[in-house]
């Protein structure tokens, strides 16, 4: 018979009892836990076989953020151009803030061959629109015109401090038409008159300033074009465009009243027809017509616009109004009083051109005397404003506007020929 145990060994076989007990607990949780990691990934394999590789293989250290997506080009837009002018190219380059990346122009004929490569930047911001401006001096046709980012164009890509790095999607790339037309005409009136109504308004005493619109429809220059003067009576024509793009075709007393305020310039006509239009009918005109320097007064009266806004905005101006309402406006803007014949129509009627215009003036002495006009003989159509104030007398004024206008037609100012106020 074997002796009883002690007390002692007795405590040892339960510590080993407690010990095995551990090392099996321990492993039935590691089993379970293989057994729930396989489910997944066989959910995973199942699921999505390529996602499941590539938690295997591809997974970033806690310390590495994933990638952000590559960069690439938004659509372009077809791009119409005559020979020799600029085109302007408008492009994004999409992707996360702060990367950048060089873009190249190529473009292509009709049969595929490249016959044009110019690097546009070297650093395209991601996320802003961009523009180029580029030369054209390709032969009329069709062509193809495309960007190509990064390493695509020969360059890299460079994020901006602290911002994530990122790459070209290979041969990120964007592409659109580019109509090349035959050479415009040189365009009416040409830059020696131009420079010659400068040279004679810069002598003026007040304060003047003019702009011009040739025939082509390209901005031909002025004197301060974008100083900007109270409109007065000049306001009327931004009200008659409104208030026929509101109502093209306006019943008898409406019409009656437009009459009043753009034949007679009357004043009364005015306010009811702004109680119509409003300053926001006012200001919608002005956004349309692209004026950038314009000045939305408390009423009409005290609006104000430089002579490069009323320039774009006479040679718009049938453009702006509806159809239904052109008639209208031209009868109009042509048909104004005979005493307020001055300025432009003046000097452009004994040349053959008829005169839509508008003009505007203030005060006794008229020391604010603005005007403007579109000009047409012809197919020929072109747009001109003259502004005026601080004139020493109203014979100032006047001589300003039809000044500046004899010279743009090719007519020397001369004493004589001012002295002719009227048409």
């Amino acid at each position: 018979m074997s002796e009883r145990p002690t007390i002692y060994e007795s405590a040892a076989r339960r510590r080993r009892r407690r010990v095995r007990g551990a090392v099996i607990g321990a492993l039935v949780a590691v089993l379970a836990i293989a057994a729930v990691a396989g489910g997944i990934a066989l959910l995973l394999h199942d699921g999505d076989e390529d996602a499941a590789a590539g938690t295997a293989s591809h997974l970033p250290s806690p310390s590495a953020p994933p990638a952000p997506p590559a960069l690439r080009l938004s659509r372009l837009r077809d791009v119409e151009v005559h020979r020799g002018e600029k085109a302007t190219i408008r492009y994004r380059v999409l992707g996360p803030s702060g990367a950048q990346a060089a873009v190249m122009l190529l473009v292509t004929d009709a049969a595929g061959r490249q016959v044009k490569t110019r690097r546009l930047t070297d650093a395209a911001a991601a996320g802003q629109w961009l523009e180029a401006v580029v030369p054209v001096d390709l032969e009329p046709g069709r062509y193809t015109y495309g960007l190509r980012l990064g390493s695509s164009a020969g360059a890299g890509v460079t994020p901006s401090p602290g911002a994530s790095s990122a790459s070209p999607a290979p041969g990120a790339s964007a592409s659109a038409e580019l109509v090349v037309l035959k050479p415009l005409p040189p365009g009416f009136p040409g830059m020696k008159a131009v420079a010659a109504a400068k040279e004679w308004i810069a002598g003026r005493d007040g304060d003047v300033a003019f702009a011009v619109v040739d025939t082509n429809g390209e901005d031909a220059g002025g004197y301060r074009a974008h100083e900007p003067f109270q409109l007065a009576s000049l306001s009327k024509a931004i009200m008659l465009v409104a208030s026929l793009r509101e109502d093209p075709t306006p019943d008898a007393a409406t019409e009656a009243t437009l009459t009043k305020m753009i034949t007679e310039s009357d004043n009364g006509a005015a306010y009811t027809i702004y109680g119509q239009v409003g300053s926001k009918g006012m200001r919608r005109v002005a956004k349309a017509a692209g004026m950038r320097d314009y000045e939305q007064g408390e009423g009409w009266v005290d609006t104000r616009a430089s002579a490069w806004d009323e320039a774009q905005l006479f040679v718009q101006l049938e453009a702006l109004v509806p159809a239904a309402g052109r008639s209208l406006a031209r009868r109009l803007l042509s048909s104004i009083t005979p005493i307020q014949r001055w300025g432009i129509p003046a000097a452009a009627g004994p040349e053959g051109w008829t005169s839509y215009f508008k003009s505007g003036w203030l005060g006794m002495d008229n020391k604010l005397m603005v005007q403007a006009a579109w000009l047409e003989k012809g197919k020929k159509q072109w747009a001109l404003a003259v502004m005026s104030d601080e004139n020493p007398t109203r014979s100032d004024g006047w001589d300003t506007q039809k000044g500046v206008t004899a010279l743009l037609l090719g007519q020397e100012p001369t004493p004589a020929y001012l002295a002719v106020v009227l048409e």
